[in-house]
């Protein structure tokens, strides 16, 4: 049994998703996927050029046009750098380009919020992609991360730093920090603040269960959220993006409220 027909079985029917909808191919709406680990070897997403390859196929498929990809910098975990990323992406980029010249894949980072987090803020030293802001001014954006299990420390400080050094903060999967769940206001007020929020696939697909939907589905009913990614680490999170590709909730969304990574730009 697939894990959504598993979710389905244990869920209340207002709590599962609904896909009802005539499917579309949804990266035609999406244009960039804004978040994913495909750079081989490098965290706990793709191990290999292969499943890179696999995955990149079947955005290609789904209409994308080009992906930032962004691997895990964690310092306890994954200390990633610039350093450690740039072969094994140049490869996955040449690899990319020879079998499918017009898709773009760009180099960023998902950084977890922590000393070494504003370290780099400080040093310069983040790994970042292109984005449009709302005057269609082009801007430096940066992907970061809370930890799951508690409230993060000193982020209003960090998030005014990194603005200050000229980047937009986009914040990964919002709707997966559940210590945030009864207060709604902490996403609105970062939102309010500048930073980009984002919500992934595999929640709106009903993958981590019911809680994880509906706080995803409520920040795209309520035009909260400007993204939609695969945080694509195998396979599993193309299923999710062919699963909420029949979603009326998502559809309504991709129709009404403009997702940002459709306006990114060619990226290099």
């Amino acid at each position: 049994m697939s894990w959504l027909n598993r979710f389905r079985s244990k869920s209340k029917r207002n709590d599962v998703p609904d896909f009802s909808g005539s499917p579309l191919r949804i990266g035609e709406h999406l244009i960039t996927d804004v978040h994913s680990h495909m750079v081989p070897g490098v965290d706990d997403g793709s191990e290999s050029l292969a499943q890179s390859m696999e995955m990149i196929e079947r955005l290609v498929d789904m209409g994308y046009r080009q992906a930032v990809i962004t691997p895990h910098i964690h310092s306890d975990i994954y200390p990633n750098s610039i350093h450690t990323l740039k072969n094994p992406f140049k490869k996955l980029k040449e690899a990319v380009a020879e079998r499918w010249p017009s898709f773009k894949v760009h180099l960023a980072a998902e950084y977890f919020m922590d000393d070494h987090f504003e370290h780099s803020i400080g040093t310069n030293e983040l790994l970042w992609f292109p984005g449009l802001d709302e005057n269609g001014q082009e801007v430096k954006c940066v992907l970061f991360e809370f930890g799951f299990h508690e409230p993060p420390m000193n982020h209003e400080h960090v998030l005014f730093e990194l603005q200050m050094a000229g980047y937009t903060g986009v914040l990964a999967h919002a709707e997966r920090y559940p210590y945030w769940h009864k207060m709604p206001q902490e996403i609105e007020s970062l939102a309010e603040r500048g930073v980009w929020i984002t919500v992934n696939a595999a929640s709106l697909a009903g993958a981590y269960g019911p809680e994880m939907y509906r706080v995803a589905k409520r920040l795209i009913e309520n035009n909260i959220a400007r993204m939609i990614c695969s945080d694509a680490h195998g396979m599993r999170h193309m299923e999710s993006l062919d699963a909420i590709s029949k979603s009326p909730a998502v559809q309504h969304w991709l129709h009404n409220g403009k997702p940002a990574s459709a306006n990114l730009p060619v990226l290099n």
